[in-house]
């Protein structure tokens, strides 16, 4: 009978928590963490978010913003951008690293910036052909991807 409460106390807690999981949910923009109002208000003025959703799930919680010209903007909890996604449209460069900027002017010249991902030790660059760059957190080039 122990055993049995037992399994069935850890089944209840564990279906909790999956259902607490993935929960996401439509928020309005003024709902986003401050870092992340600003952020769109200084590098995606004028235009219009479509949609922004709150997602959390056991590692946190995130927030995803979704623009009517179909850019995707994922941020931390705190506010932070960690990925920005143009869809194959140049992005604006206003809040990339001034050296993955000029990295990119040296060696690819005439190349849009179309996606962007922060990542733990450095950043993932997406170019217009298609090409992925990938930076340390030095903003040196240590790989390629096509």
């Amino acid at each position: 009978m122990k055993r049995f409460l037992s399994l069935t106390l850890a089944l209840l807690v564990l279906t909790t928590l999956s259902l607490r999981a993935g929960s996401d949910r439509v928020i309005q923009t003024k709902q986003l963490p401050k870092a992340a109002q600003l952020f769109l208000a200084k590098h995606f003025a004028g235009r219009t978010v479509s949609l922004a959703k709150e997602d959390r799930d056991f590692s946190g919680t995130t927030y995803d913003v979704l623009l009517a010209d179909g850019t995707e903007i994922e941020f931390s909890s705190r506010g932070e951008w960690k990925e920005v996604d143009g869809k194959r449209t140049a992005l604006p460069t206003s809040f990339i690293p001034a050296q993955i900027i000029n990295a990119l002017r040296a060696q690819h010249a005439g190349e849009s910036i179309v996606q962007i991902e922060r990542k733990r030790r450095g950043y993932k660059v997406e170019l217009s052909s298609g090409l992925e760059i990938q930076f340390d957190s030095r903003y040196q080039i240590v790989g390629y991807d096509d």
